[in-house]
């Protein structure tokens, strides 16, 4: 094995020297690399957080959109202005948003349907007065809603006029249109939460002689509400009759098929025997129908 001379081992051992430095420097490098990654990164987070809390401070560009009628019975609050209190958390100010630029003593009246009477006047005179008792003790929510001046007592004693009736028994009983029950100038009605489900529509309520007051403007009197619902009840009776007809026709048409296709099942086959053929190296012979194809064997001697 020939030997290496002392200049080619000083020579081996300064490249090895050198790529020793060579990594090391590559080390370092992605160190620093990674180092300056996270400061950015950590720059970056910091002002995201600061942009965010500046844009929630300015008017969001959702504010213009309105929720449903339905949901308006809550407040909004901006949480970006909401301190914890160790004990729940608080808003800095007053950054509640309510329905219909109400205040908040007014929302809480509408939740707890409070209606504040308004102060009576010095004159008897120009006071609102019953309908039928001419007494001052009115109640002012039917005045607010209906503009119907009544009291409590005779709203008790009148149901047959001063009762409430739902949507449903106004299209029902009264024949109705949806339409005509929306329009709030036509028909007034009071909103209560349904009792069936929280979560559905709001039951709208009606005065009962407001109701037929309109329905019997709209069909002529009472007679010509009785003729149309009479009418229309006829019209369901024979629409309901003539879809049996045809369920009781299809039927008998069904029953007719299959009869006669049974008959015809049970018509019975007389075998048409063809000549007979003799299995080679076999004493047996075959006969087969012509007709169906029925093939039987038998023994020749």
């Amino acid at each position: 094995m020939p030997t290496l001379e002392l200049e080619q081992l000083a020579r081996i051992e300064e490249n090895r020297a050198k790529a020793r430095e060579r990594l090391a420097a590559r080390a370092e490098a992605k160190a620093q690399e990674a180092a300056n990654k996270d400061a950015e990164a950590t720059k970056a987070g910091s002002s995201g957080v600061e942009q965010n809390l500046r844009d929630a401070s300015k008017k969001r560009p959702y504010d213009s959109i309105k929720p449903a009628k339905k949901f308006t019975n809550y407040i909004e609050y901006d949480f970006s202005k909401i301190r914890d209190s160790k004990g729940g958390f608080m808003p800095d100010d007053d950054t509640t948003q309510l329905p219909n630029g109400m205040t908040m003593e007014e929302w809480k009246q509408k939740q707890q349907r409070i209606v504040i009477e308004p102060q009576r006047a010095i004159n008897p005179e120009d006071n609102p007065k019953c309908f039928e008792c001419e007494s001052f003790d009115i109640d002012f929510e039917f005045l607010k809603v209906f503009r119907c001046r009544v009291c409590r007592a005779c709203k008790a004693k009148f149901p047959d006029k001063y009762s409430l009736l739902t949507k449903t028994e106004c299209r029902e009983d009264y024949l109705l249109t949806d339409p005509e029950l929306r329009d709030e100038e036509l028909m007034p009605h009071l909103e209560r939460p349904n009792p069936h489900k929280t979560t559905y529509n709001n039951m709208m309520l009606y005065l009962r002689y407001q109701v037929e007051e309109f329905a019997f403007k709209k069909w002529g009197g009472e007679e010509g509400l009785d003729a149309e619902f009479e009418r229309r009840v006829a019209l369901r009776k024979q629409k309901k009759d003539r879809k049996f007809a045809d369920k009781l026709k299809e039927m008998r048409k069904r029953t007719r098929t299959e009869t006669w296709n049974k008959r015809l099942d049970r018509v019975e086959h007389r075998h048409t025997w063809g000549p007979m053929v003799r299995v080679a190296n076999k004493d047996i012979a075959i006969t087969k129908c012509t007709e169906c194809g029925m093939e039987t064997e038998e023994i020749v001697f």
